[in-house]
């Protein structure tokens, strides 16, 4: 397997599902042409973000010149491990993502989120904002053996932490290149996202791909060729 350029590795940190596994489409567009490290998060419990990147210090300590890949609700954990290692760290990129106040009403929906009981959210409306108009039935299949497999109330509490998280003092510290990839008909992360980390990160290119927000699993061959090109860019 041929690497990412001198040596580079791509670690790929997960959505909210945590396991790695939606990753497998993104994976399969590589092919051979980068290598890639899916990492996972313990499904069973979460306490924060600060306390996950805590949990991937040993993991971190392990690597050198890696590119951290990180979809919606990792952003800011892709954030503060590059903050918390600069020297390990080759670039990072993120998809769908965000650093601050991801929907237009974050705080509301946090504090019904923290009232609510911890219930699993209705599969057409997750459907919907995930993937648009129609999630293909092997995705979908997928999505739900995962869900089930997850505690609810440990999908709230990252639900609850992603509508929270302020990683932009972070973001703005950071000086290795990052690339933004904004899914252009998202239904669940606001375009401003997008922009406000170009904004803020000093080394920053943002590029835009016609997918919904599950922008890895349905634009795969995409996202990889954007990646690729990055990549090339950074050597």
């Amino acid at each position: 397997m041929t690497r990412a350029g001198d040596g580079m590795r791509l670690c790929l940190l997960p959505g909210l599902d945590g396991t790695g596994r939606l990753y497998a489409p993104l994976i399969q567009a590589f092919g051979d042409a980068v290598e890639v490290e899916p990492w996972t998060y313990d499904s069973g419990h979460f306490h924060s973000y600060a306390a996950l990147a805590d949990a991937f210090e040993p993991t971190m300590r392990r690597h050198a010149d890696v590119v951290l890949v990180a979809e919606s609700f990792a952003g800011p954990l892709a954030v503060m491990l590059a903050q918390r290692h600069p020297a390990r760290v080759r670039a990072v990129v993120l998809a769908a993502s965000f650093v601050h106040n991801p929907l237009p009403v974050s705080a509301l929906l946090a504090n019904v989120l923290q009232r609510m009981p911890a219930i699993a959210p209705p599969v057409f409306a997750l459907e919907r904002l995930l993937a648009g108009e129609g999630m293909p039935s092997d995705l979908r299949k997928e999505l739900d053996l995962i869900l089930d497999a997850i505690p609810v109330d440990v999908l709230r509490r990252r639900a609850l932490a992603a509508l929270r998280v302020d990683v932009r003092d972070e973001l703005a510290g950071l000086t290795m290149p990052l690339l933004y990839l904004q899914a252009r008909h998202d239904r669940l992360i606001r375009p401003r996202a997008g922009r406000d980390i170009a904004r803020l990160a000093r080394n920053a290119r943002r590029e835009t791909i016609a997918a919904p927000h599950f922008l890895f699993q349905l634009a795969p061959v995409e996202a990889a060729a954007a990646i690729r090109r990055f990549l090339r860019q950074i050597r």
